[in-house]
């Protein structure tokens, strides 16, 4: 079969896929070679991608179009969905050269509304890599609800992952960060591979590893200098990470697709949460009450002396802890960190 009548079967295969794959729309390889069946045709692998490159580009738009879509996205945006932000920015030198795409910054309006009256004032930061046409990278802001549970706050498209495009500290500066520990721990294994002792156990057996684990900020993954008023003790990036995976096929399409994707899975998310929330029983949210559940059973561990009304001294293990209450602290820390009564606290709680 010649070119020509090769991309004639390549345009009528799009154009049988297209009602298709608007039900389907992450139909693979195989899957059309089963519907091109149905119609007893047997198309070529270079048949099938190209009808469904040009499949999508009919559903979906061509790439490089939808970038001048953007602002009349961003109007509609504003105005039908009032005080959310969107900015869009380009670099355009002088007036006689066309505008290049830079980055697009979307915060909804529910985003940042829930995110300061249901939420702890902790935020996740990362990026993962696109995988359309012109690629960039998908930066997103993260935080935990009162559940635990992902919640995204904004997200921001850019060109690369730059200092340019992550500004929060100098927005922020009375923020403090965080470092994961997971990210920590691997990075330290493929650089000492061997070596998990204590700190001063390290610095005996190796100066290097001593010293690379202490130019890290202790405040930035050290627990106990957390700052106390986050109520968080999260020593990861978890929440970011399984926000890259939740938006699974969007990261390879077009922009505008990608955009408008992410806010009807935010609409959804948002919309099943507060659901959820109407059909709570209690202002202590399922995952906490499971959580509190825990640890009263681990307080068993503990040996209880009452000091006074509000104020304890908790023996566990070869240790003694003291709680008070009333001001909501216990020697280990925990109580002050999270938010929640830790097993000392717990104990003394069940015993009032």
């Amino acid at each position: 079969m010649d070119r020509k009548n090769t991309q004639a079967t390549a345009d009528w295969i799009a154009k049988k896929l297209v009602p298709v794959m608007r039900i389907h729309p992450n139909m693979s390889i195989k899957g059309v070679e089963a519907e091109m069946i149905k119609y007893g045709v047997h198309p070529s692998k270079w048949q099938i991608y190209r009808a469904l490159t040009k499949a999508r580009n009919e559903i979906e738009g061509n790439h490089s179009e939808l970038y001048t879509k953007l602002p009349k996205y961003a109007e509609l945006l504003r105005k039908y969905n009032p005080h959310s932000i969107c900015k869009i920015h380009y670099d355009r030198p002088t007036l006689l050269v066309e505008p290049r795409f830079l980055r697009i910054f979307i915060s909804f309006k529910a985003q940042r509304s829930g995110f300061v009256e249901g939420c702890r004032p902790f935020v996740g930061f990362d990026g993962c890599f696109l995988k359309g046409l012109f690629g960039g990278v998908l930066l997103t802001a993260v935080t935990l609800d009162a559940n635990n549970s992902i919640f995204p706050i904004a997200f921001v498209v850019a060109k690369a992952e730059n200092k340019e495009t992550w500004t929060y500290e100098e927005v922020v500066p009375v923020a403090s960060g965080r470092h994961c520990c997971r990210h920590i721990c691997n990075n330290f294994k493929a650089q000492f591979p061997g070596h998990n002792e204590a700190m001063a156990s390290i610095k005996e057996l190796n100066i290097e590893v001593w010293k690379y684990l202490d130019k890290i900020s202790k405040p930035t993954w050290y627990r106990y200098t957390f700052n106390t008023g986050l109520k968080c003790d999260h020593v990861t990036n978890n929440c970011t990470e399984s926000f890259n995976a939740w938006i699974g096929e969007l990261r390879g399409k077009p922009i505008l697709t990608l955009v408008d994707g992410l806010r009807n899975k935010f609409m959804k998310k948002i919309h099943k949460r507060y659901q959820k929330g109407c059909m709570l029983t209690t202002t202590v949210t399922p995952k906490m009450i499971g959580k509190l559940q825990r640890i009263g059973q681990a307080s068993r561990q503990c040996e209880l002396t009452m000091a006074s009304d509000d104020v304890f001294e908790m023996g566990d293990m070869y240790r003694s802890y003291i709680v008070n209450l009333a001001a909501k602290s216990c020697d280990c820390g925990a109580f002050q960190i999270l938010g929640l009564p830790c097993k000392h606290a717990a104990l003394g709680i069940i015993y009032k």
